[in-house]
């Protein structure tokens, strides 16, 4: 296959160009096509071949996640090289993303090209994007502030909800499961008018959740459960060959139960509403793309609902990209990204708001077998001042199917509301965190196989670290170095896809940073027949330390995973999972055990 309580997920879907364009968006592949044939939108912002993308870049399509039957974000990302997940609990609870060592807050999460990381949090909750609405998801590892400016110093993590375009799709699912876990969804994609396509999906989930403190001295026999319902609705119109225009609404609204010493509810309400306009032709393409973000959440002890903690948070966002086909091979891209953000709430930040300005070009070229990728990007932000951030790579195309590349780029992320102005803990002396990273690679695609190995290493200055007994963010270097190993091949019916990663993750104290693993590795094995199919998947996770003072070790782990689908009609979809296959017990976070062994069954109608 090539996933903070208050965190949440909005998203506006963008437009889906063909052949040279400014797709943030593109269609979705499949597993016959080879690394060349497969398009990415994410590393530059303009769509070209994954096998011309001199980064580690991994796409995970529709059809991957309905055959593994993956429920979250969580499911789908866990298993691709460089991610490590850490869950205070299971599914509904919140779920920190560590790529490549790098801090949660490190990876830039976009929905459909559009920025979703918290302004108070830094980071994204993978636990709240349902499974259910995601067509494709692109990850790139790797600094990208270049191209997306703060946040991007461990990669980009894209969300598309938009399926392949004049695609015509109507699909009704309904499903059970363990810990009194119900979901039902509908998907209509199609055409309304000649030149008009629309799109809706609706998704309602529940779960009674499970007892995340069983066996530990927190044990009061209590279940945190989930429930949530979304919408994603998109239109979008082309008046002629050259220009066209698109309105989306997501829409999210919801709850998730967490523990703070007693059993706490979390009630949110959210909504991102994008409009965008384009024009297309051979040698430019142009978009002028305005976001609307609001999200409404809300705290409490289930004990006491009066005490009630809640924060508004706002975003509206515009940008203008344009893509110049200078020649065949060479392509130009250059845009302005304008940002204002605040956050109101019953916490009294000292500051509410900033605003966020940048500029950026990026320059994709090829002559014969070398390639060569240079990006730069000034930005301006009114609480941390002026950032300018680089990339530069160089690939090699040494023989047919197999190129060496090697990168260096810098990134920054800029603190947090909560860094810099929670009452009490604040630290509004904090610096931006700074990074320099050098990744060296080498990859092949052959009838058999595909293959890729890397290594890599990021250089990170004032990282921001919450230590013990204050725990007050204080700003400190951190050294990360690794190697990754993935690839794909078959031997007979079975497919099979594995990855192998070891890094080395340490503050300026000698450290190991706090949540990650050394030692990560993963197989899938995939079967598919005419009528049915099934998968078996084994993660492992290396031990870790739970807190950045090296005081609380948490052992490593190895859990199974199966799924299988069988068409009982052309229409007619059965599907059964059971995650947790040997009901291992473990934590990635210290006193919040992991899911047990849960199943799930599903059925679908498509027409």
């Amino acid at each position: 296959m090539n996933k903070s309580c208050l965190a949440i997920a909005v998203a506006a879907s963008l437009s889906s160009y063909a052949s040279f364009s400014l797709a943030e968006v593109t269609s979705s592949s499949n597993q016959t096509q080879s690394a060349d044939e497969t398009m990415v939108v994410t590393a530059n912002r303009f769509e070209q071949p994954a096998g011309q993308v001199l980064a580690s870049v991994d796409v995970v399509t529709r059809d991957d996640i309905e055959r593994v039957q993956a429920k979250s974000l969580t499911d789908i990302v866990r298993y691709l090289p460089g991610v490590q997940v850490s869950q205070n609990g299971g599914r509904g609870q919140s779920t920190s993303l560590f790529l490549r060592g790098t801090e949660s807050a490190h990876t830039l999460v976009l929905l459909d090209g559009v920025r979703v990381n918290s302004a108070t949090l830094g980071g994204f909750d993978l636990s709240s994007i349902p499974a259910a609405i995601i067509e494709r998801v692109e990850l790139i590892r790797g600094p990208r502030a270049a191209v997306y400016g703060a946040d991007a110093i461990g990669g980009v993590l894209n969300i598309i909800t938009t399926p392949e375009s004049g695609e015509s799709v109507h699909k009704g699912t309904a499903g059970v499961g363990g810990d009194g876990y119900y979901q039902g969804a509908w998907r209509s994609v199609g055409q309304i008018g000649e030149n008009t396509q629309g799109q809706i999906t609706l998704n309602k989930e529940h779960s009674d959740g499970y007892n995340i403190r069983r066996g530990t001295s927190s044990d009061k026999g209590e279940t945190y459960g989930y429930d949530t319902q979304d919408l994603v609705a998109r239109i979008d119109h082309r008046f002629n060959d050259s220009f066209g225009a698109n309105a989306s609404l997501v829409y999210n609204q919801g709850y998730s139960q967490y523990d703070q010493g007693s059993r706490y509810r979390a009630d949110l309400d959210s909504y991102q509403l994008t409009t965008e306009g384009y024009y297309t032709s051979t040698l430019w393409s142009s978009k002028v793309r305005l976001t609307q973000y609001k999200t409404d959440s809300t705290s409490y002890p289930e004990s006491s609902p009066a005490s009630q903690s809640s924060f508004v948070t706002r975003r509206n966002v515009a940008n203008w990209l344009n893509a110049f086909a200078v020649s065949d091979n060479w392509t130009i891209n250059a845009g302005v990204d304008l940002e204002d953000e605040s956050v109101t709430g019953t916490t009294a930040y000292t500051q509410q708001s900033r605003t966020n300005n940048a500029v950026f070009v990026t320059s994709s070229s090829r002559w014969q077998e070398f390639m060569l990728d240079a990006s730069a990007r000034h930005d301006d932000n009114e609480s941390y001042g002026e950032h300018t951030t680089w990339s530069l790579a160089l690939g090699w195309e040494f023989t047919q199917g197999m190129k060496a590349y090697v990168s260096s780029g810098t990134a920054f992320k800029a603190p947090t509301f909560n860094d810099l102005y929670y009452p009490n803990s604040g630290n509004p002396d904090l610096k931006p965190q700074e990074s320099k990273s050098t990744e060296i690679g080498i990859d092949g695609v052959h009838d058999f196989v595909t293959w890729r190995f890397s290594a890599y290493q990021s250089e990170i200055e004032n990282m921001i670290v919450y230590y013990p007994p204050t725990w007050t963010p204080e700003n400190v270097d951190a050294t990360i170095k690794g190697i990754e190993f993935d690839a794909q091949f078959q031997t007979g019916l079975i497919s099979h896809d594995i990855s192998l990663g070891y890094m080395d993750p340490k503050d300026s104290k000698g450290l190991q940073l706090a949540r990650r693993a050394k030692e990560t590795a993963s197989w899938r094995g995939s079967f598919i027949a005419d009528s049915w199919n099934a998968s078996l998947g084994m993660l492992y996770q290396g031990e870790r330390y739970s807190d950045p003072s090296n005081l609380d070790r948490l052992p490593g782990y190895v859990i199974w995973d199966v799924a299988a689908n069988y068409n009982l009609t052309q229409s007619w979809l059965l599907s059964g999972r059971v995650e947790n296959l040997f009901d291992k017990e473990y934590e990635t976070a210290r006193g919040y055990k992991a899911q047990g062994r849960v199943w799930f069954l599903q059925t679908s109608y498509q027409f």
